[in-house]
């Protein structure tokens, strides 16, 4: 339904409802912030007396980071730890690329049967229910769960109707959001690796282009006779377009990582180079440090070389979702979330890699 059909028999005060959210929608950057920024504006367009939202969390299959207004923390929390894992309604609600009643997918006097109405949804009253989805891709960013008490009407074409207005303007503004968190962190990792290392580091774009380098590679320039350091120089342009059938050159080990750029999010590789007289990173060192599995151990030290999930499956004769499996695994042991992360835990006190 069009925006200009969707406003037809809105009074003056939905209307600046409506627009008041996607107004709030379009200046926010934070995603808890935006979430809760419209949900008063959200009960009162809707004429409902409950609203949540979720994150939903691909990689763990889990809802997470929850907002929400007029429901119990404690019962919030009982969803977190249970009922999401009970729940037999949401997940055909989240197919939906629309906003639906929770009437559609499942009947009132069937859900009224289920131990989730019942120990749930009624431990705060919620009785009617409508949910919207957000995606980007075939991803689903964020949620919209809004709800009734027992005394009022269901919802209808008219509520899905508003509710789609705005799901747009709330999937772009979770879209946004994820994208600056993710630019911010990659930022701070990327000045702190950058501020805080001895060693020399050189950024590419995705076009091989140099777009930034540290002062230490500055220095090592200025250290080198000018053949010497064209001739390192030709070897880190090799690995900034990922050919790797060579990592030495004199005294430096050289090293491949793929990163996110801190402005558009784009592919970006960062070489590093280091003394190769330090000490060397190999299996045995990860496993007894950092409680890797031989083969966790393995697949740190290609991830280390720049190589992506495909390129390690084929080096190691393993499947591709074994090896995310394990990569999995590693991020959990080693407290990280990006291989970025991954790669700065494992360099920050040693240097050269040996696998």
């Amino acid at each position: 339904m069009s925006m200009t059909s969707t406003l037809q028999g809105l009074s003056g005060g939905e209307v600046k409802l409506l627009f008041g959210i996607i107004e709030k929608l379009s200046a926010s950057h934070d995603q808890d912030a935006l979430r809760k920024d419209i949900f008063n504006d959200l009960l009162d367009l809707l004429k409902s007396d409950f609203i949540a939202s979720f994150i939903w969390n691909d990689e763990q299959r889990v809802f997470e980071n929850e907002v929400f207004l007029n429901m119990e923390p404690s019962n919030i929390a009982r969803y977190d730890r249970h009922f999401q894992f009970h729940d037999p309604i949401t997940f055909l609600l989240q197919k939906r690329r629309k906003a639906t009643l929770v009437c559609e997918v499942m009947p009132q006097k069937e859900l009224e049967k289920t131990e989730f109405f019942n120990d749930f949804l009624m431990r705060d009253g919620l009785h009617h229910g409508i949910n919207a989805y957000a995606y980007d891709g075939d991803l689903n960013i964020g949620d919209l769960r809004i709800w009734r008490t027992k005394h009022r009407p269901d919802y209808g074409k008219r509520e899905a109707a508003l509710l789609d207005t705005i799901l747009p303007y709330f999937r772009n503004a979770l879209r946004n959001a994820r994208s600056l968190a993710a630019a911010r962190a990659n930022k701070e990792t990327w000045q702190q690796l950058f501020e805080l290392t001895e060693r020399a580091l050189f950024l590419f774009d995705e076009k091989g282009r140099l777009v930034h380098r540290n002062e230490v590679s500055k220095a090592l320039e200025r250290n080198l006779p000018q053949e010497e350091f064209r001739s390192f120089y030709k070897l880190v342009l090799s690995l900034a377009s990922k050919d790797l059938s060579r990592t030495r050159w004199g005294s430096f080990f050289l090293s491949s990582l793929e990163v996110k750029s801190a402005h558009n999010g784009g592919p970006q590789r960062a070489i590093i180079a280091y003394p190769s007289g330090a000490p060397s990173i190999d299996r045995t060192l990860l496993t007894q440090k950092h409680g890797l599995s031989r083969r966790e151990a393995e697949i740190s030290l290609l991830i280390c070389k720049g190589l992506m999930d495909k390129e390690i499956a084929e080096i190691l004769g393993a499947s591709f979702s074994t090896v995310r499996t394990h990569i999995k695994h590693i991020f959990s042991k080693l407290d990280v979330t990006t291989r970025s992360e991954l790669i700065f835990a494992l360099l920050q006190d040693l240097v050269e890699l040996s696998f």
